[in-house]
């Protein structure tokens, strides 16, 4: 595609139905806190992660990769089945190299499950917007759809999922100024700017994040707002067995 065709952008502050992202290049955000746990997990070393909608299939797909480590949510804490939870300081502060991870919590990795029909589908944080944005740039793509995890198991939308979607479209907008923007993308745009581009304000008008808070996870809100801290690209592919998975590209 040449820059002087429109690039349409466009933000689902839920996800959408899968068909929705087919021939999209698609970027799915859990800013509390999916995406930001694989930026963690991969950030120490981890080899891969395996996105499941729930426990029994991870139960079960952890049964059928030898060695590999279970963690999740249920709550926002971890069931009795996984090993670990789903707080990306959690994972900051152990050895996690060379791990195989199955993940399972509930918004982001059924969103990134759902996520398959799109041309390339990437974990995206506030932690490597620029560098998932260049990513997708470098395909030339001519739609680019930005998934919403939200609250809810992806049933409403959540203020941190909606912020950082409009700061990949203000990064967009710098490195791309002809993108055409769709309603969402609008949204989501205004909504950033509304909060000064800050995430910790943001972070503080999220219900989710005051649930989190009373549970004591208040070191995860400075980890996952800041910006471009990592330049890892995380890409949904499929392994041997034709199940997704989560690589460093």
């Amino acid at each position: 595609m040449s820059h002087d065709e429109s690039l349409e952008v466009e933000v689902y502050l839920q996800p959408p139905p899968a068909d929705a992202l087919a021939g999209a290049s698609a970027i799915v955000l859990d800013i509390f806190r999916a995406t930001t746990v694989h930026a963690a997990l991969f950030a120490g070393g981890a080899e891969a992660i395996y996105p499941v909608a729930d426990f029994a299939a991870g139960v079960a797909l952890r049964e059928m990769l030898p060695g590999s480590v279970l963690i999740g949510e249920v709550g926002a804490l971890p069931p009795a089945e996984a090993a670990f939870g789903n707080s990306p300081t959690e994972f900051t502060a152990m050895e996690v190299s060379g791990w195989t991870v199955v993940h399972v919590t509930s918004n982001g990795t059924r969103a990134l499950s759902e996520a398959r029909q799109a041309d390339i589908a990437l974990s995206g944080c506030l932690r490597n917007v620029s560098a998932t944005l260049s990513a997708v740039l470098e395909r030339r793509p001519e739609r680019i759809a930005i998934v919403c995890s939200g609250d809810g198991g992806g049933t409403a939308p959540s203020v941190e999922d909606s912020f950082a979607a409009g700061a990949y479209v203000a990064a967009l907008k710098r490195m791309r100024p002809d993108i055409r923007l769709r309603g969402g993308a609008r949204l989501a745009l205004k909504l950033y700017d509304a909060y000064g581009r800050a995430p910790a304000r943001a972070f503080a008008d999220s219900p989710h994040g005051d649930h989190l808070r009373k549970l004591g996870f208040d070191a995860d809100f400075g980890f996952a707002g800041a910006l471009d801290a990592s330049s890892d690209v995380i890409e949904l592919a499929a392994d041997a067995a034709g199940r997704p998975v989560l690589r460093v590209r």
